[in-house]
């Protein structure tokens, strides 16, 4: 496309500004009230059109109209009245159920009924819906130019001969929301607006628009036979009377009939057979005035490739040639197929060796994966163990005291609970748990978590416990999270008792917190799911710390720089914290200064 769109369309726009300014040249002028003269009759609707007494009396009706043919309607709400040859008849309403609220009939003899969004045309024998009037019809008339004038709370619709026709304020109207539309004794049609009344004065406008075809590049052009065309076109009122945006437009293809006039600027063309074709396009202004002589562009549909007879032999003694080719190497990659079987079987004994060998060699990483695994599941087992062992400790130096002893009694059958979990927790990695998640208590769950590890645990670490206040209740796995606790209590515990190890005295003091807020923080070590609120649970300790360069390395499994404690990690439980984090949705955050401490974070969603 070249640059004349964008310079015709600058012209159009600029025409339609001075056409704006020239308000005096509209073809609708403000005027006076139409001087009308009233009927001294008295007579009722139906008597107006000669019905008789037993169609009158029985019906309110509300229109009329007597049709130059001789027929006459009456319409009611509900129901229509027609003399037809002289003869009265009662029909119901053929309208949707919508009341009619206008009748009219054109000087063609056609006869047209409005109703509240619908315009209908009588064919003889039915009503005919013909046009939808979305922002709905207060009435219509029949002038004697013959168009018929729909008057809309949007403006003004005309029927001319070439078509529909939008008037409204930017054609001189007084307002959009028209009442009516009345003609006097000398022809002169007048709109009534909630602002008054508007002349119509055709002769303002008596030239019609100029349509130029952009799309020149098809001009004369070989378009092929399955082509798709769109084809672009604009005009100008002649005086620039109606604005661009406002003109209507038809086309037509060679001497086919002419579309409705619409808006649209660019038609859509396909199907077209072989040889010459010529696209037309003509524009409509506001007053009616169409072009007589319309913009045309001639253009060719040429013949396909494949239906070329010379390219078809050409491409035939290809086709044979490239037949000869392909059995050439065909028998070549016969012959090579034969010469190269020994090597083939060469290389499928050395495959079979290297199998074999492969095959050992992932039977030694197998042994490798179990025998850290098993050192896992001891680590745990390790935890759950001395919680036993320490119980069982207070309940020998105690055997005089019930209460004590059904206290440790009961912490033992907990932990052997938790015991059992242990391996379902390690599964974890390979598979979901089976226990649902339930409304918890986080305060009572860290709660109960810090009575599992028992007295002796506590005599070497003091564990602190800052309640949060009203936290709500999360849904989740008791036991996972028990679990994730657990885990990153005794890796605090190591992380104090590695930097006792290497010379540096340590607070021996683990802090457990749970608070609720409502954002993330910005460095996260596992994200979790989406929620308006989180109850956050911190283990924090005043170990050794976490270096910067291994700070990302620390929850994959197996990975452990516990070499100076006496726990002697395996790798395993920050990874398993991590796993069943994220089974449950939940998110983690770490903290650390290289001998300072560390805070490890879960976070908790609260779902609605």
């Amino acid at each position: 496309m070249n640059l004349r769109l964008p310079v015709l369309m600058l012209l159009c726009l600029l025409a339609a500004s001075v056409a704006g300014n020239a308000a005096s040249d509209q073809i609708w002028q403000p005027a006076e009230h139409p001087i009308t003269v009233e009927s001294a009759a008295t007579k009722s609707i139906a008597e107006s059109v000669g019905a008789p007494p037993g169609i009158s009396a029985l019906t309110p009706w509300k229109l009329s109209i007597a049709t130059r043919s001789g027929d006459a309607w009456l319409a009611s709400e509900h129901k229509l009245a027609q003399r037809h040859r002289g003869i009265w008849r009662e029909v119901p309403n053929p309208f949707g159920g919508e009341p009619p609220v206008s009748f009219a009939e054109t000087i063609d003899a056609r006869l047209w009924c409005a109703t509240a969004k619908q315009l209908w045309q009588f064919d003889g024998r039915d009503w005919l819906a013909l046009r939808s009037v979305p922002a709905g019809i207060r009435s219509i008339r029949a002038t004697r130019d013959g168009s018929l004038w729909v008057a809309t709370p949007a403006g003004l619709l005309r029927l001319t001969r070439h078509g529909w026709v939008p008037n409204d304020v930017t054609d001189g109207l007084a307002d959009n929301d028209v009442g009516g539309v009345t003609e006097d004794a000398d022809g002169n049609v007048f709109a009534e607006t909630v602002k008054g009344w508007s002349q119509f004065q055709p002769e303002m406008d008596v030239d019609a628009p100029i349509t130029t075809i952009i799309s020149t590049n098809l001009s004369h052009a070989g378009i092929h036979e399955d082509a798709t065309l769109t084809i672009q076109f604009i005009a100008r009122d002649k005086h620039d009377k109606t604005a661009p945006t406002n003109l209507l437009y038809s086309w037509r293809m060679d001497e086919h009939e002419w579309t409705p006039f619409v808006m649209e600027t660019q038609a859509i063309v396909s199907g077209l057979g072989l040889g010459p074709h010529t696209f037309y396009a003509r524009a409509l202004d506001r007053n009616g005035n169409a072009e007589f002589i319309p913009a045309a562009l001639e253009f060719n549909i040429v013949i396909p490739w494949y239906r070329e007879s010379r390219i078809m032999v050409v491409l035939a003694l290809a086709m044979i040639v490239s037949l000869l080719l392909a059995t050439l190497a065909l028998n070549r990659h016969r012959h090579l197929k034969q010469s190269y079987a020994e090597v083939e079987k060469l290389v499928a004994e050395r495959t079979r060796e290297l199998e074999l060998a492969n095959r050992e060699l992932l039977h030694s990483q197998k042994m490798n994966a179990l025998g850290s695994l098993a050192a896992g599941i001891a680590h745990d087992f390790n935890n759950i163990l001395s919680i036993i062992k320490g119980s069982a400790q207070i309940i020998e130096d105690n055997p005089g005291n019930t209460d004590k002893i059904r206290t440790r009694v009961d912490r033992i059958k907990a932990v052997v609970q938790q015991g059992a979990e242990v391996v379902e927790a390690m599964l974890g990695f390979s598979r979901s748990s089976d226990a649902p998640p339930a409304l918890c208590d986080i305060n009572a769950v860290v709660a109960d978590t810090r009575r599992l590890l028992g007295d002796r645990f506590l005599r070497e670490m003091e564990v602190r416990f800052e309640r949060g206040e009203n936290l709500p209740e999360v849904a989740v796995t008791r036991d996972f999270v028990q679990q994730i606790l657990l885990n990153l209590i005794f890796n605090a515990a190591d992380a104090m008792e590695t930097k006792s190890s290497t010379g540096n005295p340590s607070t021996r003091q683990i802090t457990l917190r749970t608070r609720t807020a409502n954002t993330l923080p910005k460095e996260l070590a596992l994200a979790p799911s989406p929620a308006p609120t989180f109850v956050f649970v911190t283990v924090g300790d005043h170990g050794c710390g976490i270096k910067p360069e291994i700070m990302s390395r620390i929850f994959e499994p197996f990975f452990t720089t516990k070499a100076l404690s006496t726990r002697r990690g395996t790798g395993l439980g920050l990874s398993m914290a991590y796993e069943l984090a994220k089974k449950l949705g939940a998110g983690l955050a770490v903290e650390s200064k290289p001998g300072e401490g560390s805070e490890f974070t879960l976070i908790l969603p609260v779902k609605s």
